[in-house]
């Protein structure tokens, strides 16, 4: 059940870790992004899941050079923690510094950090011990996590302020980047069974060389015409709003056009609240039904396979619902609490398959892979358009940022409280095993 906790925790980065703010061209003030920053978008929305999906997918090297799956529960925990004091520092003081220090720096550091392991490899080879190698991998996995989320909360923001496609483009990215991870599961699995340090080398070669080539395609985004001038003209009201960026004098960058007193940044916050909460709830329930109920449930005729199968699942729903937004928009500000509710639905449902006598396969385990499915459309789409309607908010580029930052800092504390959750429903339903 270790092992499939740590698999299976790998479809939420993100969504380790994400959603924010795109709007449907029905939107009454829309601006079009261009192909060049979709794509940009989309690829820095997937390299930036990739730390998280790389310390969850090599759960199997993690047990034979250590000799147990202790690092598949002290990641989630070191990570979930560390997301929340990042998103609140970047919450509280993000504007203070320029999108190019919180993307382009975190996102470089998450390259070079992500080779932590392969040279903790080579180190144990040569004599580290062990117990050493465990600690040097926990730190990289915290400073991972608190860049990624740096990066992610800022991403969103700076998604909010391009426009119409940015905030999809991320979500479609991190589905994207999900499904792709179980394939690689699938072939490392296969191909490379037995072999867990060739798998790892290669894994995280690549997924530093890809965390790299993000930041290469974010310098190409911010460049594009269709985004560059609000960016300029966002910079220069940044610079001049404060020399000293403390959050006091960031206040006035809130300062509405019409020359009303400036509110508060939480005052400006607290403008999208509803849609703040629903993404908290949303990711609440799901971190409390996937992976903590559904790593509880088994299958005797699939074995090992069924938590591969599962993460599988919900990977495929997720995508699913992520790109829905773009397509069929059923969700407005007003029902947004109603389709909420309905997601709530999702916790007792999972109880209940938990306490369902075990079955011989077949429509057994069918049943649990379409409600983990459907917990991954619902996720993936009501997460997203939640996130989506605080775009339609009226208000400057700055406030729009900030929106888009708050609503990231909700989903991620939803994240943090899920685990929790998932951890009290498990010890108080789960059958013993």
């Amino acid at each position: 059940r270790r092992a499939s906790l740590g698999l299976a925790v790998q479809s939420l980065g993100g969504s380790v870790m994400a959603e924010t703010t795109t709007m449907a061209p029905s939107m009454a003030e829309t601006t079009t992004i261009s192909s060049t920053v979709y794509w940009a978008m989309l690829s820095l929305g997937a390299a930036n899941l990739l730390p998280w999906l790389s310390f969850l997918t090599l759960a199997d090297y993690f047990l034979d050079i250590y000799g147990d799956n202790s690092m598949e529960f002290y990641f989630p925990a070191v990570s979930t923690t560390v997301l929340v004091g990042a998103a609140t520092l970047n919450l509280l003081y993000g504007q203070a510094l320029s999108f190019d220090v919180r993307v382009r720096v975190p996102t470089f550091v998450m390259a070079a950090s992500l080779l932590a392991v392969p040279l903790v490899d080579l180190a144990m080879r040569a004599g580290l011990a062990s117990r050493f190698g465990f600690a040097i991998t926990l730190v990289s996995v915290l400073v991972n996590a608190f860049c990624s989320a740096v990066a992610q909360s800022s991403l969103y923001g700076l998604a909010a302020l391009f426009g119409d496609g940015a905030t999809q483009a991320l979500q479609s990215g991190q589905g994207v980047m999900g499904v792709v991870s179980v394939l690689l599961r699938v072939v490392s699995n296969v191909v490379l069974a037995g072999r867990p340090s060739t798998s790892m080398f290669a894994f995280c070669s690549c997924g530093s060389a890809l965390l790299a080539g993000s930041v290469a395609a974010y310098a190409r985004a911010v460049c594009d015409d269709s985004v560059a001038a609000r960016l300029a003209a966002y910079e220069r009201r940044r610079l001049s709003a404060t020399a000293t960026a403390t959050a006091g004098a960031l206040d006035q960058m809130l300062l509405p056009a019409e020359g009303r007193p400036a509110p508060s940044r939480w005052l400006s916050a607290s403008e999208v609240w509803l849609e703040s909460l629903s993404a908290f709830l949303v990711f609440v329930t799901c971190l409390a039904c996937f992976p903590g109920l559904a790593t509880s449930l088994t299958s005797p005729t699939l074995g090992s396979w069924f938590p591969l199968l599962m993460v599988a699942a919900y990977n495929c729903g997720d995508l699913f619902g992520k790109t829905l937004p773009a397509r069929a928009r059923l969700v407005s500000r007003r029902s947004l609490p109603a389709w909420v509710s309905a997601h709530l639905l999702f916790v007792p449902l999972f109880l209940l398959l938990l306490r369902a006598p075990a079955g011989r396969g077949g429509a057994s385990d069918a049943l649990p892979l379409g409600c983990t499915f459907v917990l991954g459309v619902s996720t993936g789409y009501i997460g997203c358009m939640a996130l989506v309607l605080v775009g339609e908010h009226a208000g400057s580029a700055e406030e729009k940022e900030l929106w888009g930052t708050a609503s990231s800092f909700s989903l991620m504390l939803g994240l943090t409280a899920g685990s929790l959750l998932s951890f009290a429903l498990s010890a108080a339903f789960a059958s013993p095993s």
